[in-house]
C-alpha cells in the first residue's frame, strides 16, 4: 500500500554495534546484514545516516519522535546527530516531539532550528494521528463555551 503511493521505510544498511549497553564499551560499524547474536545495535551506521540526511534534505515536512541511536553515549551519537543537523538545515516544517528527542535537540544545539517542539512523545503521534486526547477535547468544549 505504502509503494502505491511512492512512500517507502527506509531500513539500515549499517549499523553501529558494542557487546554492552555502556559508554565505554567499543563501538564498531556493520553491514546490517553482518550483526551477530551477541551484538547489541546501538545507533544507525554512517553511510545509513547520510542516506536519512539525504531523504530529510528533500522532504517539505518531518515529524521527529525520536534518536535513532543511544546518543547519550558519544560512540553512538553520530546517527542521531546527523538526523538532528539535517533537519536543521532542512527547508522542511519540522516538527518534533517526545522527551528523548528534546535531550538530542538540546544536545546538538538545534533548538532554535526546529518549526515546532512538543514534549509529549506518545501523545504527540496519537494527536498527529488524528486521535482524540482527552485534554485536548476538554479545552475544545471550553473553547466552544
Amino acid at each position: 500500500m505504502m509503494r502505491a503511493r511512492g512512500a517507502a521505510v527506509p531500513i539500515p544498511m549499517d549499523v553501529v554495534v558494542g557487546k554492552a549497553f555502556a559508554a565505554d564499551t567499543p563501538a564498531h560499524v556493520l553491514d546490517a546484514k553482518d550483526v551477530g547474536e551477541d551484538d547489541l545495535i546501538l545507533d544507525i551506521g554512517p553511510r545509513t545516516a547520510m542516506q536519512y540526511a539525504g531523504i530529510l534534505r528533500e522532504a517539505g515536512t518531518i515529524v521527529w519522535n525520536g534518536p535513532v541511536g543511544v546518543f547519550e553515549f558519544d560512540a553512538f551519537g553520530n546517527g542521531t546527530r546527523a538526523i538532528a543537523e539535517a533537519i536543521a538545515a532542512s527547508r522542511a516544517f519540522s516538527i518534533a516531539g517526545g522527551g528523548d528527542t528534546l535531550a538530542a535537540i538540546a544536545k546538538y544545539r538545534v533548538t532554535d532550528k526546529i518549526g515546532y517542539i512538543s514534549t509529549g512523545g506518545g501523545a504527540f503521534l496519537a494527536f498527529l494521528e488524528g486521535r482524540k486526547l482527552p485534554a485536548v477535547e476538554i479545552l475544545e468544549q471550553r473553547a466552544v463555551q
